[in-house]
Formats: structure tokens, C-alpha cells, sequence
């Protein structure tokens, strides 16, 4: 068996499919730690010396022998699956590794690499120098220079070790940005399975396990998750796009956040096997794609049927995209994910909507003037509409003011409606604040009533208030008098002793003394046995009268120096108010 190593390809493919292949260093360690994935490695160790510019990167899985690491690792451009004639390593893992040119990476990053492999207990190395592999001829096979031929090693068993030396970039990755990177680019890390370390020479150490992928593309203060298929269960059954997403094995999450995300965090990556196959990008399953969706959201999907193809390969050797238009089949799969996203956006909507009618409704519980107004019952559609308009308006994620300060600004618009004016009026107490009016009675009576909630509103002085209240609460009386006697005259005309003397039609009615009709609606209302406290007619009509409340309201109607007192006036509501209550039921539109 001959001692020496041989790279199995013309010396000058190095330059071509290595250098140019990877000029960053998470991509070109993500595939030593696919590499090591292959292996059945449970556990992979990176260590960056910043100061000394090396890096190494070591593996328990299986190693190579001396023939291996010539027939696998130094033969370029081998695909291992075709050759081995299965997708699997020996533990049953899918393997990543396919075109047989991720070794020669590397040489994108660095001059001089040593390689190191372990199994069975005998240890090989080798060390390869790119400027030699550059001047070697191209009728000749470049031979690394052997370090170690089949040594017993006591201390590992199986695994392998790269050391990168030299390395040619201007400024190495630092360890948390690398840790992010490659988190990104492999999703098969697992704390018992696959545990990838990353230390560095000033104490720095990362670990990525299951939740690393998924929280490199996480947004902070994620607002919505939709997980397919599970979360699209109904939209599935309806759709036939998403049934054969569905059916051909497609996984995937997408995030959204409730503000804009960074253009560097925007969009959706694929992996296939758990391996990067295309970059995050906005465009990725639609080239127009220019919809406000993209700026909020981020996600991945795991497509494993496109490296399945043993002899076809449809990622490109970067790992930077699908070719997705190499073939009918990923062009229907392209257009059938580019529905899906569309689905997702239309949910994504609806969600956003009700989160922000559930932040608008708990903004106007916050603040006690707004919430007092909401329960206030003066409070009218057209001012519940504007209060309902601008809570949603200040939840728009476009704003970035305080909460503090969308409170004060709805507080304001909440101070000029006329439900807050009328509740916090001072003289808002001169009608009882059980006095309601039933929106099913004779419009003109509910009118009145909601003109004498709301006259302090349009009011200046508090005796043009206190005239406007005497003026509704006259009216009040008339019309609530004359429409529940108009309405019930025959039967009151049939019951006799109620009217003075039989009404024989409306006008006569209308044309009753306003005093009349007050008692005559009392002793009604005592023959349909509902007055108020099951106080007699005669006491209520005595009350109504003693209090001169006709004369004092035809006074402020007739005497221009008349003014009425506020406490008159209450006086007044106090005495009319419950009967007038009563009486509504017995009034119909």
C-alpha cells in the first residue's frame, strides 16, 4: 500500500471550483460540519484563534482510513451517493454531502490546511499547501505533504480533526456572528445528537443544539407563527396547492413581527436534509415578490425531495439558491410555495386586524376618561365611531409613540365628545341619571330627550343651559302626555272617569291644557296599575301641581326676565321622571 496522498484532480481545479467557490468563513465552515454530519458525529468542535489566525475543527464521527482519505476526501468532484449507491450514512442519516468540491473551500479562506483522521484506532494526516497546489504542472497530480501514516492513536478511536492555517481574509468572523452564521446554514443540531461548540482563544465559547436554527431566523418579539402543515389544516382541504405541498413532504415556519424587519432579516430560506440549499431572500419563490407581507415576515421551508435525485442536482454548488427553473416539476413546486406564502398573508392579515382591534379596545380600558365615555350612555354612534377609528389608527405599527402617549391623545379626542361634556357637566345632575328613553318609542320624544341630555354641550353661560333644560323638559312632558293619550284614547274614552270629558279625536287631545294631560296620563297609568312606589294618582297629581310645574315652565316660556334655578329645575325631573318612564311602554312608533 503506498504511503503517499494524492489529490486526485489536475492541481489547477483547486483554483477554479475551490477558491472561487467560498470567500466567507461560516460557508466554508458549514461544510466541514456537513462533513461532519456524514460522519454520524455526535459532537463537533470549532476553536477560532484570533490573534494566531488558525482555526481547527474536530469530530467524533467515524474518520478515514489512509485509502479512504485518498479515494474520498482528495478525490474531487466524487459523488459519494451515486458511487455508494445509497443517500444514507451507516447510521441511517441522509447525508448532505453530494458534488464532492466542499473541501476545496477551504482553499476560498486559507493557504495551508492539515487534515487528521482517526478510526479503528489508527491515525493518518496530511497537510496541503495551496501555493504549492498552484505551481505544480498541469500534466501532474499535486501529493499533500503526509504527517502522520497509520500510527496507533491511544487516546481517540474514530473521528477527525482540520486545522486552517494562514488564513487569507482581512478579518475573521467574530464569534457571535459566526455562531449566528452557521446556525443558519444547518438545522440537525441537537444537544445529544449533534452538538456543535464554538470557543475562541479569549474564553468566547457558543453551543448550537435544537433551538439554534430556528432562533437565527426567529425575529425578536416574534408576533405570529404559522407552522405548515399544521396551522393551515382547514386551508389544505380547500386548496390543491397546499395539498401537494403537503403530500410531497414540505415542511415550514414563518415568522412575522408586528414592526418592519431589517432587509437583511426579511424572507424565507429552503433547506433540503436539513442543509442550506437557497438564501434567505424575499424572492424566493416569486421574483415580483413586492407585497408589504415580505417586510414583516421570515421563515424556512425543508424540502427534502430536491436532493434526493442520485444522479441530478438542482442546488447550485454555492448553496446560494435552487435552480428552480431546471425543471417542470420544481417550477410547479416554486408556484404551489408561492401560493402558500399568498395564503399566509391573507391569515396573517386577518390576525393582524384582530390584534390590533384587541389593542385598540384595551388602550381605551386603559384610560379611565376614555373608558368612562365607552360605558357612557350618551355616548352616540358617530362618537363611538371616531374613538373606535383613532384607537386603531395610534395601534398601527407605522407609529412608534409610547403608550403613555397614545393614551393622552385618545384621552383628547375622548374630552370632545358629547357623552364626556354631558357626563361632566355641572349641572348634568339636574336630570336623574336613571332616566332613559327607549330608542323603540315615538322618535320625537327620544329626540327630545337626547337634546336635553347634550344642550350643555352647544351651551355658553349656565343660564342658557338652565333655559334650554326648562324648554326640553316642557316639551318633554307635552309630547310624552299628548302621544300615549292620542294613542290610548278610545280605551280611555270606554274607561271613563280618566279625561275631563270624553275626547271624541286627536285634536281635541292635543289641544288639552297641559295640566289636564299630565293627570289624565297619571290616572291612565294607575288604571294600568304600574305607577311608581304604588303611590296614588291624586298624590302624584298633587305633587305636579303644588310644585306649579306647568306655570313655572309656561313662565320661562312667556317672561323674557324669568330664569330658572337649577334647583327648580331638578325638582321638577324628580317629580316627572319616573312617571314619565312608565308611560314609554304604553308608546309605540
Amino acid at each position: 500500500m503506498s504511503e503517499d496522498y494524492t489529490l486526485d484532480y489536475a492541481a489547477s481545479a483547486v483554483q477554479h471550483l475551490g477558491v472561487g467557490l467560498y470567500k466567507q468563513l461560516p460557508q466554508a465552515l458549514a461544510e466541514l460540519v456537513t462533513n461532519s454530519w456524514d460522519a454520524d458525529a455526535t459532537e463537533v468542535k470549532i476553536s477560532v484563534n484570533y490573534r494566531e489566525k488558525t482555526i481547527s475543527i474536530f469530530d467524533n464521527g467515524n474518520g478515514m482510513t489512509h485509502d479512504e482519505l485518498n479515494s474520498n476526501f482528495l478525490r474531487v468532484a466524487k459523488n459519494r451517493r451515486s458511487n455508494e449507491k445509497t443517500d444514507l450514512s451507516p447510521s441511517g442519516r441522509k447525508v448532505t454531502g453530494k458534488k464532492g468540491l466542499g473541501k476545496l473551500a477551504l482553499f476560498g479562506i486559507a493557504n495551508r490546511i492539515q487534515v487528521f483522521s482517526c478510526k479503528e484506532g489508527i491515525e493518518n494526516a496530511f497537510e496541503m499547501n495551496f501555493t504549492v497546489i498552484q505551481n505544480t504542472p498541469e500534466d501532474e497530480r499535486y501529493h499533500p505533504k503526509a504527517l502522520i501514516n497509520n500510527k496507533k492513536n491511544e487516546e481517540i478511536h474514530h473521528g477527525t480533526k482540520i486545522i486552517i492555517n494562514d488564513l487569507t481574509l482581512k478579518s475573521i468572523t467574530p464569534l457571535d456572528d459566526l455562531a449566528v452564521s452557521l446556525a443558519k446554514r444547518f438545522d440537525k443540531y441537537s444537544k445529544n445528537n449533534f452538538l456543535l461548540t464554538i470557543s475562541d482563544d479569549k474564553g468566547g465559547i457558543k453551543q448550537l443544539d435544537e433551538t439554534a436554527f430556528e432562533n437565527s431566523i426567529k425575529p425578536n418579539n416574534v408576533e405570529f407563527k404559522y407552522k405548515f402543515p399544521s396551522d393551515f389544516l382547514e386551508e389544505i382541504a380547500k386548496n390543491n396547492s397546499l395539498k401537494e405541498i403537503q403530500n410531497r413532504g414540505v415542511t415550514g415556519t414563518i415568522f412575522t413581527k408586528s414592526t418592519p424587519l431589517r432587509a437583511n432579516e426579511q424572507g424565507f430560506s429552503v433547506l433540503s436534509r436539513g442543509k442550506l440549499a437557497s438564501d434567505q431572500t424575499t424572492r424566493q419563490f416569486n421574483e415580483r415578490a413586492n407585497d408589504r407581507f415580505y417586510d414583516y415576515a421570515a421563515g424556512f421551508f425543508d424540502i427534502d425531495f430536491i436532493d434526493d435525485d442520485l444522479n441530478n442536482d438542482y442546488i447550485s454548488t454555492d448553496r446560494q439558491s435552487i435552480l428552480w427553473d431546471s425543471s417542470e416539476d420544481l417550477i410547479h413546486l416554486r408556484e404551489n410555495l408561492n401560493k402558500l406564502i399568498n395564503v399566509t398573508q391573507a391569515k396573517w392579515r386577518k390576525d393582524r386586524d384582530t390584534i390590533k382591534r384587541q389593542k385598540a379596545e384595551k388602550i381605551k380600558k386603559c384610560n379611565p376618561i376614555v373608558s368612562s365615555v365607552q360605558n357612557s350612555k350618551n355616548l352616540t354612534q358617530s362618537d363611538k365611531e371616531t374613538l373606535d377609528q383613532v384607537a386603531e389608527m395610534l395601534e398601527d405599527d407605522k407609529n412608534i409613540i409610547s403608550q403613555t402617549t397614545k393614551e393622552k391623545l385618545l384621552e383628547k379626542v375622548a374630552q370632545k365628545t358629547t357623552a364626556y361634556q354631558i357626563d361632566n357637566s355641572h349641572y348634568y345632575d339636574i336630570i336623574p341619571k336613571d332616566f332613559e328613553v327607549p330608542q323603540s318609542i315615538n322618535e320625537k320624544i327620544w329626540h327630545l330627550r337626547q337634546e336635553a341630555v347634550s344642550a350643555e354641550a352647544g351651551q355658553i353661560t349656565p343660564d342658557r343651559f338652565l333655559l334650554g333644560q326648562g324648554l326640553w323638559l316642557r316639551a318633554l312632558i307635552d309630547s310624552t302626555t299628548t302621544s300615549l293619550l292620542v294613542q290610548h284614547r278610545e280605551e280611555i274614552n270606554e274607561q271613563g272617569g280618566i279625561f275631563k270629558k270624553k275626547q271624541n279625536n286627536d285634536r281635541s287631545v292635543c289641544n288639552m291644557d297641559l295640566r289636564d294631560k299630565w293627570s289624565a296620563m297619571i290616572c291612565f297609568l294607575e288604571y294600568k296599575e304600574v305607577l311608581s312606589n304604588k303611590r296614588s294618582a291624586s298624590t302624584l297629581i298633587g305633587s305636579f301641581a303644588g310644585n306649579q310645574i306647568v306655570e313655572k315652565l309656561n313662565l320661562l316660556m312667556h317672561d323674557y326676565s324669568y330664569w330658572p334655578k337649577a334647583a327648580e329645575l331638578k325638582t321638577m325631573w324628580d317629580i316627572v321622571s319616573p312617571e314619565l318612564m312608565k308611560s314609554f311602554k304604553f308608546i309605540k312608533k
